[in-house]
């Protein structure tokens, strides 16, 4: 009886092991990292080799089916029930020279970097984030391989920045130095009449013309610039990164916008809450029938080679802060980080002596360490694993949506709302449907901020607008937005 009970026992666990060994499968990446033994249905991420600075990633090939991106460098898959092999592919733009100089804006001289290939199908603007500059997007790796990849699809681009950092100065007392992007116009707005003198400099020097098309891509506060620019000047797209915008634009732009957020945002103006407005955001526009996208960028497990991207950190300096990070407890048992960049700064100011690796980076490096750690957390940072997706969308929009006059034109005959004059002065006119009796009405700039109140008592009402500076404005009642401008 014994033996019996021993040979079952013995042939259930020989089956087990049998089972466990045959639903393991290979995944062999060439030229790039993640590769291993996994089991079939296990989500993988894979990354491309450091991409080098005279090239551009290009895409994958192999046994590209299982991948979510086959033209992303980073990208997932999941594993299927057999060995594959993919291998990644860069492709060579040579030697850029990103031209500097300043131009002189509306009040000061402004630092302006750009780059114009042949025959380029656009000019996509790149703003920063709050405290950055221009000179982020060429020097900080994440920024500098979005516009390798724009270079290698032939797009032009021209980089400035806000005037508050030009000039060092916080013209609206808010603590920060970012851009402006109220009052929602180009007389009052610095920088709106910079990017439009930026605009009207490259046209006279016969660089562009009028049927070029024109792009806008920002991170965070850049991000939020973005749609309102390219709203304002009638650009052909934007994309923010990292920033929600309000709705209140979402309900009057008609132009095409892509959101990508990152899932563990830890900034305080978006977190969750952002990256949920972004969403409604983005189906408010799909709602009215233009084209839009919202990708949230998941976290990632940490490898060594990602720290050695930038080309000045060895791969035992990598290998070192990686078993700190793993030493320290920064890591989950699958690799994935733990904490953003802050927290970890935070915990290596006060014990630094449990951090001699990365104390011996010196200060250049450190930053790159952390844009890395924070992409990989997938927190406020910008990050270039959706480089592609950012270009597509660029390149073909959404062509199975209507147009955005057509669509205009239709959301305008619905309106219940009926302003006179417009533009205006002192006062303006408000007519309402009967419908609409009793409902609140609210004039807003682009921001939100709301600046008069009133009910509609009758089906005319009449608002003193005297004490608004010049500009554009918004009139919310009930559902309907209606766009004016004081003068």
């Amino acid at each position: 009886m014994k033996n019996s009970l021993r040979s079952i026992v013995f042939s259930f666990t020989f089956c087990a092991i049998s089972l466990v060994s045959f639903s393991q499968f290979t995944l062999t990446v060439t030229n790039g990292y993640g590769g291993g033994t996994y089991n079939a249905g296990d989500t993988v991420n894979i990354w491309s080799a450091a991409i080098p600075q005279t090239s551009s990633f290009d895409r994958w090939t192999g046994d590209i089916s299982v991948l979510e991106s086959a033209d992303e460098w980073h990208t997932t898959l999941i594993m299927p029930a057999q060995n594959i092999t993919v291998a990644a592919n860069f492709k060579s733009i040579g030697t850029i020279n990103i031209h500097y100089e300043k131009i002189m804006g509306r009040d000061t001289l402004k630092n302006v970097y750009s780059y114009f290939p042949q025959n380029f199908k656009g000019v996509i603007f790149c703003f920063h984030g709050t405290g950055g500059a221009a000179s982020n997007w060429v020097s900080l790796l994440e920024y500098r391989q979005f516009l390798n990849d724009a270079i290698s699809d032939t797009f032009a681009f021209i980089i400035t920045e806000a005037e508050e950092i030009t000039k060092q100065t916080d013209f609206d007392s808010d603590g920060k130095l970012r851009w402006a992007y109220v009052p929602y116009d180009s007389a009052t707005n610095v920088d709106f009449a910079n990017i439009r003198i930026l605009i009207d400099t490259f046209r006279l020097r016969g660089i562009t013309n009028s049927a070029t098309k024109y792009y806008a891509v920002g991170m965070s506060n850049g991000g939020a610039f973005s749609p309102a620019i390219a709203t304002l000047y009638n650009w052909h797209a934007a994309v923010s990164y990292c920033a929600q915008q309000s709705q209140l634009l979402m309900n009057t732009t008609n132009i095409p916008i892509q959101w990508c957020m990152a899932k563990y945002d830890n900034h305080p103006n978006v977190g969750s809450a952002g990256n949920a407005a972004a969403l409604v955001n983005s189906q408010t526009l799909a709602g009215r029938g233009i084209c839009t996208n919202y990708f949230s960028h998941d976290h990632s497990p940490v490898y060594p080679e990602r720290f050695m991207r930038s080309g000045t950190i060895s791969q035992t300096q990598a290998n070192n802060f990686f078993t700190e990070l793993q030493t320290n407890h920064l890591l989950d048992v699958n690799n994935y980080l733990l904490y953003a960049s802050d927290t970890i700064a935070a915990r290596i100011a006060a014990t630094p002596s449990a951090y001699p690796y990365f104390l011996s980076l010196n200060g250049l490096q450190r930053i790159f360490v952390g844009t890395q750690v924070d992409a990989m957390y997938a927190a406020h940072q910008f990050y270039s694993d959706y480089n592609k997706k950012t270009l597509r969308f660029f390149d073909s929009l959404c062509d199975t949506v209507s147009t955005p006059s057509s669509v205009e034109e239709v959301r305008n005959q619905n309106l219940k709302i009926r302003l006179t004059p417009n533009p205006t002065g002192n006062d303006i006119s408000v007519e309402v449907d009967e419908e609409l009796i009793g409902e609140e009405i609210s004039v807003l700039d682009i921001s939100g901020r709301k600046f008069l109140n009133a009910i509609a008592l009758n089906q005319k009402t009449t608002l003193t607008t005297q004490n608004l500076a010049s500009g554009i404005y918004f009139l919310e009642i009930g559902n309907s937005v209606k766009k004016f401008v004081k003068q």
